[in-house]
């Protein structure tokens, strides 16, 4: 399965993906079956428990992506993934908008 074609890889997500060892279909996969937050300015993907549990038996690869953070920009390139089974509290604990401070 390949990643979608509007969604690129900043040279950070290809390195962090490579790291932690997730293909272009496993980061599909984290935005087909995960959770969409929208914080800060961009689009957070978070696989729970309790979906890995809901698909398991439609997709078999969604257990090993428990946990895994997918962080787009609005402008469909993902800039960084990474692993946090308690990622979302944090992510739900962030403001919705970016603000910015003038100098």
């Amino acid at each position: 399965m390949a990643l979608s074609t509007c969604a690129k890889l900043s040279r950070h997500a290809k390195r962090r993906s490579a790291q932690s060892n997730l293909s272009a279909g496993d980061l599909e996969l984290v935005r087909r079956y995960g959770v969409l937050e929208h914080r800060t300015g961009v689009l957070f993907y978070f696989v729970r428990k309790r979906d890995v549990e809901r698909f398991r038996r439609v997709e078999p690869r969604l257990p090993m992506l428990q946990g895994v953070v997918l962080i787009m920009s609005n402008d469909d390139t993902i800039i960084t993934i990474y692993r946090n089974n308690h990622a979302l509290k944090d992510i739900r604990r962030k403001t919705k908008l970016k603000w910015h401070v003038a100098a």
